[in-house]
């Protein structure tokens, strides 16, 4: 159950209790057969279920919430009288033949009950969840791609099983060929950015910024101040006027942000790959930092 939510509905303030129960399917027929389970549950719930409260602690409860939230089909269970059950054991020993006979009583049909129940069966025998087809998916495919590859890739799989309409226990793996052609790879800045960064604060020496670069074979160096907000960037460029002008660099004080570039043209996440580009080669920049409300993301190099 949500907290109370407060809204407004023809001109009358109300409060409202929201029953968010239902997780995601991720296909219709998923989803029907998540419903169902409920339902019927909560219909043919036996009545030596019904004083809950007197056979299970609020605790065991509360713990059992968050092991489902966490592990899914994986969880252990303390269940009534303090028996410890496993997911599946629990929910097809137990809570399939009680939603079977609530659906009954409600006067669902056979044929219905067999096949959105069965799928529910299927998906727990299977250990077949829709996270966990998606985490399996990611880790498979990130041993050999990229981040954003992977994530293209298991977009687009997922639509293109949901359009087949099969329950996600039948899913197959998804390919690293289904993220399409490198429009759906590289279409936003988002996607290709680096945000693996080594920063600066604008009080550091230049000198520390110069060894960071040489060290780490850097073109540039972001300036951030201590609210992860971007300030200033710091460029071989910048480096080389710094120490032409300062041939014999007495002043090792002498800190970034008085020679840093200030306010640097960036970009954000969302900003397509080509307008990004085409800014570059505007301002005949080589690089972009990526900003969200200020705060720094990622750098975008030429």
């Amino acid at each position: 159950m949500e907290p109370p939510c407060y809204g407004i509905t023809e001109g009358k303030p109300h409060l409202r209790i929201e029953n968010r129960i239902l997780p995601a399917g991720p296909t219709v027929a998923d989803e029907i057969a998540n419903m169902a389970f409920w339902l019927g549950l909560m219909t043919g719930i036996p009545e030596n279920y019904r004083n809950i409260a007197g056979l299970m602690a609020f605790d065991d409860a509360k713990t059992n919430f968050l092991l489902a939230a966490r592990n899914g089909l994986q969880s252990q269970f303390k269940w009534i009288k303090g028996v410890s059950v496993s997911a599946q054991e629990l929910i097809l020993k137990e809570l399939l033949p009680v939603a079977q006979e609530g659906l009954r009583q409600a006067q669902i049909s056979a044929k219905d009950r067999q096949h959105y129940l069965g799928i529910v069966e299927q998906r727990v025998r299977a250990g077949k969840t829709g996270a966990a087809w998606m985490l399996d998916s990611f880790t498979r495919l990130r041993k050999k791609h990229a981040r954003y590859e992977a994530c293209a890739a298991i977009s687009a799989g997922i639509l293109e099983r949901q359009k087949a309409g099969k329950p996600v226990h039948k899913w197959k793996p998804v390919r690293i060929e289904e993220a399409g052609s490198w429009i759906n790879r590289f279409w936003n800045v988002g996607q290709i950015m680096y945000s693996d960064l080594y920063t600066v604060r604008p009080e550091d020496p230049v000198h520390f910024a110069a060894n960071i670069m040489n060290w780490k074979h850097l073109r540039h160096l972001p300036v951030e101040n201590d609210r992860g907000e971007l300030v200033g960037l710091v460029t071989t460029r910048v480096l080389l006027e710094f120490y032409s002008a300062h041939p014999d660099a007495l002043d090792r004080t002498m800190p970034i942000k008085k020679v840093m570039i200030k306010n640097p043209h960036t970009v954000t996440p969302e900003m397509l790959s080509i307008d990004a580009l085409l800014l570059m080669r505007k301002h005949k920049i080589g690089c972009l930092p990526v900003v969200n409300d200020g705060k720094l993301l990622g750098l975008l190099p030429n």
